[in-house]
């Protein structure tokens, strides 16, 4: 009945829940633990709908549209309250039975729990807040809208002096009972009876039965839940024509109710070790909602409290959801109207005293930080848009951030710079573990993620910063020199005098030197009279000494020797591409031709087969032939040893000059 406040319907309708709601659960369920009813959440975003367009005179104030106060207006509609919640019930079955038939049961899978628990503690506080007002015995305009929960604060502190003294002390003795319950009589009674203290009933009797003697709501102004009818509400369909001004509404309402559902019940199922169908739960809650709009319900879903009785009272199936809905059944027929008298302000320290534990759930925030930043900013980012903009929004911006930190994480993966463990065939980034080290000419680089459109110019850009070799500048400062080179050539041709021809088509300087005279360092590249306008950062090389070895020097290819004595091969480790798309492939193929122009050979291993049939397709090999492609990483530098060794050989017996790094 609480609850059924909280949706802004009368109490009574909450009966009507927690009667047709585990009723038609049973024969759908798989889950054999939870107990269908009314939860806090759910309840809370359906009010938001029904203080909207219901017919209720009751005061509201929407601020969406302007941060402005404005004055409390009533909003006259064409159905009832119970009516208008009846509709987004149908409204939210039919989203939940269409997403069974679409198999879109795993859909919650994408709601994270820092994201539910961010969202249901963010939730907690618009509930508690709206039970505050009910608590204090004050009759304030509901807000609705961006900020409304600040709103309603300032409306709170405005009127405290208007606080209902009977409402105040009603509710803290309730409360004060029902935590020194949960707190210390519960272990205790265990040991008697498998269930915990009723408390709450105990409540409700005694407050019905004092209000009843002592008439509360004459004598002391008290708000009470009122008449009760009799029996069970004839069936009829709600309402239709609304579903186009709400139908986001439902939707929203539709995947949290689903997704309080199914995470009760996989707690359940792990903890008794048996298995629940998601889809089937999805058919299951949309049927139990379609059944329950037609009986002047509203939303369904898993009952927090209820199940928790349930379990601890070792249940083992649905069957006792049978035994409570009999029990509601005779409430129903005969002692509905002995509850009239029952007191507003108790329900609603029921309810504030059972939002503990979603309050509780702030002491995981300094774990979840030293943890997870990532998983910490999602929990907190859910949970302030929920509190200060509204639950819809919360949720809907929670879900959109989420969604960008896996893109986040997917456009920004590690790469890893891999290394040698000493005297094994291991290779392991060598930011980790120690001791491993770096191969001569050779850099070895492990992308964690899959290559596809989103992070392959990020792919390309890391590979450059890590191998310290950018093809593009690199061949662009070769052309300069080359064109610095062929300059100097043809001065020195010009001045015949200061440089001696050695063959009829080209000239080369010489440099000579006295016996007893030490050898000058010289420039053979040009680098003395390189513009100094030019940029060599970036290139992955430091010059720091240019040593000529003998008097003469072919200087016809110098810019190759800016890379011979530096990185020569460049090892991909693809075990981490679950997948590569057109786009992946194309970098691929670009990094290929650019490190190739340098003089680099990159090479590719551990390609799963999905990938290699992806080369294959997309035409990938007539970029790199397939013996670039290894097995796996120590293959590929053996492969890579062997080249470099007949390298180095040839390089000693036809180069003049050695460049030392």
């Amino acid at each position: 009945m609480g609850y059924a406040m909280l949706a802004a319907v009368p109490p009574v309708y909450g009966l009507y829940v927690s009667f047709f709601g585990p009723l038609v659960y049973f024969f759908f369920g798989t889950s054999r633990h939870v107990s269908i009813g009314t939860f806090a959440v759910v309840s809370l975003m359906l009010a938001g709908s029904v203080n909207r367009l219901a017919s209720t005179a009751s005061t509201e104030v929407n601020i969406t549209d302007s941060l402005t106060r404005t004055e409390p207006s009533i909003e006259s509609g064409k159905y009832s309250a119970i009516e208008v919640a009846s509709s987004i019930t149908l409204l939210v079955a039919f989203f939940q039975l269409g997403m069974s038939v679409l198999r879109l049961g795993s859909l919650s899978t994408y709601l994270s729990d820092q994201l539910v628990v961010g969202f249901t503690t963010g939730s907690s506080v618009h509930v508690f807040t709206s039970q505050v007002k009910r608590v204090l015995g004050l009759d304030i305009p509901s807000f609705s809208g961006l900020f409304n929960i600040v709103y309603t604060y300032i409306e709170i502190f405005k009127r405290i002096a208007e606080t209902n003294i009977a409402s105040l002390v009603i509710s803290l003795i309730c409360i004060v009972l029902l935590v020194l319950s949960k707190q210390f009589l519960d272990d205790k009674f265990k040991k008697f009876a498998r269930t915990p203290v009723p408390m709450e009933l105990l409540l409700v009797i005694s407050g019905t039965s004092l209000s009843y003697v002592f008439n509360f709501g004459a004598k002391y102004d008290l708000e009470i839940v009122g008449e009760i009818p009799t029996g069970l509400p004839p069936p009829s369909l709600p309402p239709i024509d609304i579903w186009v001004t709400v139908v986001s509404d439902a939707f929203a309402i539709a995947i949290v109710a689903f997704t309080i559902n199914l995470s009760l019940g996989k707690i359940f199922a792990k903890k008794h070790n048996y298995e629940i169908n998601s889809n089937q739960e999805m058919f299951a809650l949309g049927i139990v909602n379609a059944v329950t709009s037609c009986f002047s319900g509203f939303i369904s879903s898993a009952s927090l409290s209820r199940s928790l009785v349930q379990e601890g009272a070792g249940c083992k199936t649905q069957i006792t959801s049978l035994v409570s809905c009999s029990i509601l059944l005779f409430v129903l027929l005969f002692l509905g109207p002995l509850f009239e008298y029952l007191p507003n302000c108790v329900l609603a320290a029921i309810i504030v005293v059972a939002l503990k534990g979603m309050f509780m759930q702030y002491k995981q925030l300094p774990k979840l930080f030293r943890h997870s930043k990532t998983d910490f900013g999602i929990w907190v980012v859910t949970w302030a848009s929920t509190v200060f903009l509204d639950v819809t929004y919360g949720l809907g911006i929670g879900v959109g951030f989420s969604l960008l930190t896996i893109i986040w994480r997917t456009n920004h993966p590690q790469v890893a710079v891999m290394g040698r463990l000493e005297d094994t065939n291991i290779y392991k980034d060598i930011s980790i573990y120690q001791p491993v080290f770096e191969l001569p000419c050779i850099k070895i680089v492990r992308f964690e993620a899959s290559l596809y459109f989103a992070n392959a110019e990020y792919f390309r850009n890391m590979l450059y910063a890590v191998s310290e070799v950018t093809p593009t500048k690199l061949k662009r400062l070769r052309l300069r020199v080359e064109e610095k080179l062929k300059k100097k050539k043809d001065s020195e041709c010009t001045n015949g005098s200061q440089h001696s021809i050695e063959s009829h088509n080209s000239c080369s300087s010489r440099v000579s030197a006295s016996s007893d005279e030490s050898l000058e360092p010289q420039d053979p590249l040009g680098l003395s009279n390189y513009d100094s306008s030019v940029d060599l950062s970036g290139l992955g090389h430091d010059y720091v000494d240019i040593e000529v070895t003998e008097t003469s020097a072919d200087i016809e290819k110098p810019p190759a020797s800016v890379t011979d004595a530096d990185l020569k091969f460049m090892i991909i480790d693809c075990s981490m591409f679950s997948y590569v798309d057109i786009t992946g492939v194309q970098t691929l193929a670009q990094i290929i031709k650019e490190y190739d122009e340098v003089d680099i050979m990159v090479i590719l291993v551990s390609c799963r087969h999905n990938v290699r049939a992806m080369l294959q397709q997309s035409g990938f090999y007539k970029t790199l032939s397939a013996d670039r492609l290894f097995l796996t990483v120590h293959d590929a530098v053996l492969f890579a040893v062997q080249s470099t060794s007949k390298h180095l050989l040839e390089y000693e017996k036809t180069s003049s000059i050695v460049v030392h790094f």
